[in-house]
């Protein structure tokens, strides 16, 4: 009997041995899980300001300001001042030569940047502005540095700091399209800049001098003079639709006041 049992034992076994070899099929990988994939990175709401504790070799200091909502960045402002108070994206003589070598001005690097972040949602990720790599690698540097601290809180003045702009959604039956940009610190209003820029010529309106002493001509005030008058009352009354409206300017009192609340807005 052993000898029949065995020799049926052993051709199971190889039968077994075969079958499990031959049918076994390749496992399919499963789709990786919410553990194995690469999280959207989501930060929580608020205000994020960042800004370079000095002044760089050129003279000028960069400050960045990213908006949160709803866990994704929604806005993203920034720009450079200097000692001189000056605002590179708003500096003529800047814009100028930097055109005439890259083609590209600083409002256009800084617009694509800002662009580029929205829609990537992360500093690191931000496609760099090959006309103007050294802003690009600040504001890379800086907005990273802001969203890796914490929102901000409003100040007494009931807004948040940081930097703030707004433009007009496109050129006038002139040719001008209107530019602003408010800094905000402990909460008030610190200082304000604006100007028109000539779609044609790519001179801002403070630097033309053939319309600045044609409009003082006619209506007894230039642009650069009704532009400080409104700034320094925008910083007087901390309001924009407060802001004293300058006599012979009406057409630059309004647009100043709309583009300098739309900016505001984003403080609140």
């Amino acid at each position: 009997m052993k000898r029949f049992i065995t020799p049926i034992c052993v051709v199971l076994l190889t039968l077994s041995l075969i079958t499990g070899c031959g049918g076994q099929q390749p496992q399919k990988q499963q789709p990786a899980g919410p553990s194995q994939q690469q999280q959207a990175v989501e930060f929580k709401d608020g205000i994020y300001t960042a800004e370079e504790a000095d002044y760089d070799d050129h003279g000028w200091k960069a400050v960045a300001t990213v908006a949160v909502k709803d866990g994704k960045i929604e806005r993203a402002f920034y720009d450079e001042v200097n000692k001189d108070n000056q605002i590179k994206s708003l500096d003529q003589d800047y814009a100028a030569n930097m055109k005439k070598q890259t083609k590209e001005t600083p409002l256009d690097a800084v617009t694509k940047l800002s662009a580029s972040l929205i829609d990537k949602q992360d500093p690191e990720k931000v496609d760099t502005v090959t006309s103007a790599t050294a802003t690009s690698d600040k504001f890379k540097t800086l907005a990273g540095r802001a969203l890796e601290g914490s929102p901000g809180e409003k100040g007494a003045g009931g807004l948040y700091d940081g930097l703030y702009k707004a433009e007009a959604k496109d050129f006038d039956e002139h040719g001008y399209k209107a530019y602003a940009t408010v800094i905000v610190k402990d909460g008030k209003i610190a200082n304000a800049y604006y100007d028109e820029l000539n779609k044609d010529t790519g001179t801002y309106k403070s630097h033309d001098e053939d319309y600045q002493k044609n409009m003082k001509a006619q209506a007894g005030v230039s642009d650069n003079e009704a532009y400080t008058k409104l700034i320094d009352s925008l910083i007087a009354k901390q309001d924009a639709s407060k802001t004293d409206a300058v006599t012979g300017a009406t057409s630059t009192t309004d647009n100043f006041k709309e583009l300098m609340g739309k900016a505001l807005s984003y403080a609140k």
